[in-house]
């Protein structure tokens, strides 16, 4: 007859007794001392122990295919890479750093043949951390590389009050980490689909440049020559990618602190990811480097050519045998990293150019450089714990790279380089298939504008291009500034002072309204205004808000959309709800603090 077998039993316990009751039914002639002792019970124990470790490791096994469940690392990252996410390692933290050189004079302003350039990679050091130059620093401009205004010229006189110096101060962002080199020769042994570069470290920062050689311990390249679009591999996120935004050599910039980017294709490529145990791994194509496209074997009906149509560059090139690969990395980051300011006053490795017509000149520029970080150097984090690599994995593979809402484009523009141009802010709204950007920018005053450069919104479209919807199309405008100002009826309290608290409350309202706290699109609460102001020392009584849109002459000739109470003072109706409504294209700002706000005390 046929034996039943319970199959519920899971642990040591239940299946101890089932095997004891499958003895007693099936074999009660042959064993019945189920005594503790005795050598049968040892054996019934024995295949339960067994059983009870096959159901734990079974279970576990499945428990680590579940993103949700997982508990081991490795199945963490394994589920990770399956779905295509790119896994973060250590992260690097950012600070301001003022650069400041003293250069001579010439008639009324500086001589600015003197004015240096302080190059990519150069370094500061303070508190134990580096951090690096990540773009070359030009003190001849008055912009950053993202066409940001960051130039302060500063006279400096004798104690006759003779003009005998300037300092220039550049203030620019510093990125943590220590920029390093590594050499691979690639002998013929090494040469196979999807090989394998580990960096030793567990604290990489990024890839910067790969450089392949040819020969076998050929000489390290320049960093000139790291640069160089020859011979260079390239980061993807995936090797299916075959196009990268790059630096245009061929078009010119209406702004010089805008380079002009486009897409190329390219056959050499890797993927940068991090093993098990945090080392940095650089992961190869699989086509040979003699290898046509993919499309053009498709073209010459040249299919029955399997391995030579199984090598081809689409997933990449294969680095070449007997030549040799230079990586530049940069290692660091991480929670140390984060710093107090006015740490950074070291200089490490320093690559500064000043060209004048005299050397002595030049060389006392270049030894009068000082650093400082004016700010926190912040963002810096450590490897992602389990849990945030969960929540990484689950809530990051909806998007799969490409630009599906107005949210998707705005955090596709943030990924591009910022010497492509970056826009102070940006605003996106769709209208049926048609994408449209809106950018502005800041002033050399620190105002709002929306001239923004030619090349900026040629560069935005060109990249967004890359990831919009086949039936999308982009453009790419200026902003609108509502530009506005205030009367505020107020009770003052009689035992202060009414100049005092009129300043407070002016400051007060010109930092509710600073454009560093705003984005495009936002509206302003006029009712939360009032109670900031209602928490003034010596305001009794906000009675009553009037706002006004400052329209042509020396501002904006935008106007809002709400309806005015009055046509000839542009008083704007806010009677509803107190609130000034802001679309995906405007911004609001307060241009002349002191004189768009009046306070009308009683």
């Amino acid at each position: 007859m046929a034996k039943g077998i319970n199959y519920n039993a899971r642990n040591f316990v239940e299946v101890r007794t089932e095997l004891i009751n499958f003895v007693r039914q099936y074999y009660p002639e042959l064993y019945t001392d189920f005594n503790d002792a005795s050598i049968g019970q040892m054996l019934l124990e024995l295949n339960a122990a067994v059983a009870d470790m096959l159901s734990f490791n079974t279970d576990r096994m499945f428990q680590e295919t579940q993103l949700d469940y997982a508990q081991e690392r490795s199945s963490i990252l394994s589920i990770g890479r399956t779905l295509g996410l790119k896994i973060p390692g250590v992260r690097p933290s950012v600070s301001l750093v003022d650069f400041r050189v003293t250069v001579p004079p010439q008639g009324d302003s500086f001589d600015s043949s003197y004015c240096p350039i302080l190059q990519y990679g150069s370094q500061v050091q303070g508190g134990g951390q580096v951090f690096e130059v990540s773009e070359d620093i030009n003190f001849k401009s008055p912009l950053s590389v993202g066409g940001i205004p960051n130039r302060l010229v500063i006279p400096n006189k004798n104690s006759n009050n003779q003009l005998i110096s300037y300092d220039i101060v550049k203030r620019e962002i510093v990125v943590n980490g220590q920029t390093k080199v590594l050499k691979q020769n690639i002998r013929p042994v090494d040469v196979s689909p999807f090989m394998e570069i580990i960096i030793p470290e567990t604290n990489v920062i990024s890839i910067e440049q790969v450089k392949m050689v040819d020969g076998l311990n050929a000489n390290q390249p320049s960093l000139s020559d790291f640069l160089k679009f020859e011979d260079r591999f390239y980061e993807v996120d995936s090797l299916a990618e075959g196009q990268i935004f790059i630096q245009d050599p061929n078009s010119s910039s209406d702004n010089s602190s805008v380079k002009p980017g486009k897409w190329v294709d390219i056959d050499k490529k890797f993927v940068m990811d991090y093993t098990d145990r945090g080392f940095c791994r650089l992961t190869f194509g699989s086509g040979s480097n003699n290898a046509e496209p993919l499309t053009n074997y498709l073209n010459n009906n040249a299919l029955t050519q399997i391995e030579t149509v199984l090598n081809n560059r689409s997933l990449g090139e294969l680095p070449k045998a007997n030549s040799t690969i230079y990586i530049r990395y940069r290692v660091g980051g991480g929670t140390t990293s984060n710093i107090g300011p006015n740490t950074l006053q070291n200089k490490g490795v320093i690559n500064i150019l000043t060209t004048g017509a005299i050397q002595a000149n030049n060389d006392q520029v270049n030894n009068s450089l000082r650093v400082n970080n004016v700010v926190p150097a912040i963002g810096g984090a450590d490897a992602p714990t389990i849990e945030e690599l969960r929540n990484l994995i689950k809530y990051n593979f909806a998007s799969q790279n490409r630009a599906v809402t107005v949210r998707d484009y705005l955090a596709i523009m943030s990924k591009m380089n910022s010497k492509f141009g970056a826009a102070f802010r940006s605003g996106i709204s769709e209208n049926q298939n048609k994408i449209e950007v809106s950018t502005l920018g800041l002033g050399s005053d620190g105002k709002l504008t929306n001239a923004s450069t030619v090349t900026l919104r040629e560069n935005i479209s060109r990249y967004l291009a890359n990831y919009r919807m086949i039936n999308d199309y982009i453009t790419v405008t200026g902003g609108k500034i509502l530009n506005v100002g205030f009367d505020i009826y107020v009770f003052i309290d009689k035992d202060f002072n009414k100049s005092v608290v009129s300043a407070e409350i002016i400051n007060k309202i010109t930092q509710y309204f600073q454009v560093s706290k705003q984005e495009m699109g936002e509206n302003i609460y006029l009712a939360d205004l009032s109670k900031e102001l209602n928490d003034i020392n010596g305001v009794l009584n906000i009675t009553e808000i009037k706002c006004f849109n400052k329209v042509g002459g020396d501002y904006s000739i935008d106007q809002v959309t709400q309806p005015y109470l009055n046509a000839t003072t542009y008083e704007i109706d806010t009677s509803g709800d107190l609130t000034l409504f802001g679309n995906f294209n405007t911004m609001f700002e307060i241009k002349y603090p002191q004189t768009d706000i009046r306070v009308i005390s009683k």
